[in-house]
């Protein structure tokens, strides 16, 4: 394991203990009360029942033995057998309800952490530039929100698992020095020299966790890529050729997953062996060599037997974290990324009034992997309340010119104004509410049309706002034969609707908004003659109402435009 995966530890244990300080403070305080009680029991229990007269030989000079009277005299009790037992039992239920706080506690402070932490993340990607968010996958992006970020809220749960061992480990030893500092120090010896025996276990651990989630990231990957491309699957008969591919990968991550449980299971034969030799060790050399009383002798080894599990329990836990090193580095690596990529969050400004035109004065933009610019020195107009056909070959560099244009890229030279505003920062950012895109493929989701088309609007909306669209993209006709109308189930991505259907709902929804610009990219071109028609119908009906920009490659589309830029020629006519 190198520095930086410790410093990535590092990182993950200063984010989570930032994190609602005041139940970390709580926790760390039951923590500590857990330990002390536990404590508290272990060392009166010999002299508890020395009270009562059992007799476990010479006097000893462990100071419970007279800390207890003391206690029962304190309390004005009399130190018979029912009342010794009762105070155990006290200390024992002690001991149990901090405990059962601390769990309750700690997977609550664990579970808002996880959704803190996916939140932050969503947000930040959300905020992100569109260029950034198209230069990544989109199954990453849902990987880490879903898998890794609960595989983090697993290691927050180990790192208070590791919190609460250590100081139970700390309240043991600071029983056992009060009892024998010898055997003490040689206890914590032996640990020492087992943690280092285990050490060579933890660069292969992490070397695991790495790989391991390299492989579920590919199985993410192809599933989401499979399930979106069922139907063409299907259609080529190629199920047994998918099915193989991802066989392998689920082959690769099978063998992590043994190699990991291997490792485990070493490392535990190895803590208990040598526990357990350390142990008979412990027993033999107080026997032969310290002078002890059997009391002392008695609690010690009892101790032991509890603390030794407890430091290779310590060891156990930190492996785990390990191998949740990897997931936390990709989460946090994927935060900085989107932070570094980040719009502004807020908009402080009106949006820009179009009332005249939208003007590009000698824009360029180029992609980071192209050596040559997509848009170069362009300049055009686009006058308020007319349809603008945008033609040219595939590569010419249309639908970039419409996300320049929508203010989802940003020009890397010239202006795009909305009549003399600038299109800048917190501009562009306002723009976006007024700009309506509805491109080839539509996104639906499982629900009703009702719940599909409203979540665009800023206020709530009337059914007659509704029908008012569906008219105006002319979708009424199909959506008042469905036998629920508006609140008809459309299926996942609209399945249940023809893709004509799908696209005049985008269209209505589209309008929904109010949009000062409305952008079709190809929203046509997989569609028939009698859906395309009834796409048209819905352009003509707001021909000279609404800006209209058309990216499209068939002459029926763009008709009745009235004017049309050619980006093989960067030539415009009307």
């Amino acid at each position: 394991m190198n520095r930086q995966s410790l410093l990535c530890l590092g990182s993950a244990f200063v984010d989570f203990y930032q994190f609602a300080p005041k139940q970390q403070l709580t926790i760390l305080v039951l923590m500590l009360l857990q330990g002390i009680t536990a404590g508290i029991g272990l060392l009166f229990i010999i002299p508890l029942l020395q009270l009562v007269g059992f007799d476990f030989g010479a006097a000893t000079a462990n100071p419970a033995a007279t800390l207890a009277p003391a206690l029962f005299e304190l309390l004005a009790v009399e130190p018979t057998l029912v009342a010794v037992l009762c105070s155990y039992i006290v200390i024992v239920s002690l001991v149990a309800t901090f405990r059962y706080q601390l769990s309750v506690r700690s997977v609550r402070l664990q579970q808002r952490y996880i959704s803190h932490l996916r939140n932050r993340l969503y947000r930040a990607l959300l905020h992100s530039h569109w260029q950034f968010i198209t230069q990544n996958k989109m199954s990453d992006f849902s990987h880490r929100l879903s898998g890794q970020v609960q595989s983090i809220g697993h290691a927050c749960s180990l790192m208070l698992t590791l919190v609460s061992q250590t100081i139970l480990i700390l309240v043991m030893v600071c029983l056992s020095l009060v009892m024998s500092w010898q055997m003490t120090l040689l206890a914590l010896g032996f640990a020492g020299v087992l943690l280092l025996l285990l050490l060579p276990f933890n660069r292969l651990i992490y070397g695991s966790g790495a790989r391991q989630l390299s492989s579920y990231k590919t199985i993410f990957q192809m599933l989401t890529e499979h399930l979106a491309s069922l139907k063409m699957i299907k259609s080529y008969a190629s199920e047994a050729y998918y099915a193989d591919q991802l066989q392998q990968v689920s082959a690769t991550l099978e063998q992590q997953q043994v190699r990991m449980t291997s490792l485990n299971a070493i490392t535990q034969w190895v803590s208990l062996v040598a526990t357990v030799t350390g142990f008979s060790f412990f027993l033999y050399w107080a026997q032969s060599t310290l002078t002890i009383a059997l009391t002392t002798l008695l609690l010690l080894l009892f101790i032991f037997s509890r603390l030794l599990p407890q430091i290779t329990g310590l060891h156990k836990t930190y492996q785990q974290l390990l191998h949740k090193v990897p997931a936390f580095y990709d989460v946090t690596e994927m935060l900085a990324a989107c932070k570094q990529a980040q719009e502004p969050h807020k908009i402080t400004v009106q949006c820009p009034l179009l009332t005249k035109e939208i003007r590009l004065e000698k824009i360029s933009f180029c992609y980071p992997n192209k050596a040559k610019p997509v848009i170069e020195s362009f300049s055009y107009r686009i006058v308020i309340n007319q349809t603008v056909a945008l033609v040219g070959a595939s590569g010419a560099g249309k639908s970039t010119l419409a996300d320049l244009i929508a203010g989802l890229l940003v020009p890397q030279q010239g202006e795009i104004y909305c009549d003399a505003v600038a299109l800048e920062e917190e501009q562009r950012l306002a723009w976006r509410e007024k700009v309506a895109y509805v491109t080839q493929e539509v996104y639906l989701f499982h629900d009703s049309i009702r719940a599909n088309l409203s979540w665009v609007a800023r206020e709530k909306v009337s059914d007659a706002d509704l029908w008012h669209v569906l008219k105006l993209a002319a979708a009424d006709d199909f959506v008042a034969a469905l036998p629920n109308g508006l609140d008809t189930l459309i299926g996942d991505r609209g399945i249940r609707l023809s893709g004509g259907e799908r696209q005049r709902l985008a269209i209505a929804r589209a309008l929904l908004s109010s949009p000062q610009l409305l952008i079709l990219d190809e929203a046509t071109s997989a569609l028939d003659h009698h859906n395309e028609q009834k796409i048209q119908q819905a352009l003509l009906q707001l021909h000279g109402k609404l800006t209209i920009l058309i990216i499209a490659h068939r002459e029926t589309t763009i008709r009745h435009v009235d004017s049309t830029i050619n980006l093989n020629t960067k030539e415009q006519y009307g």
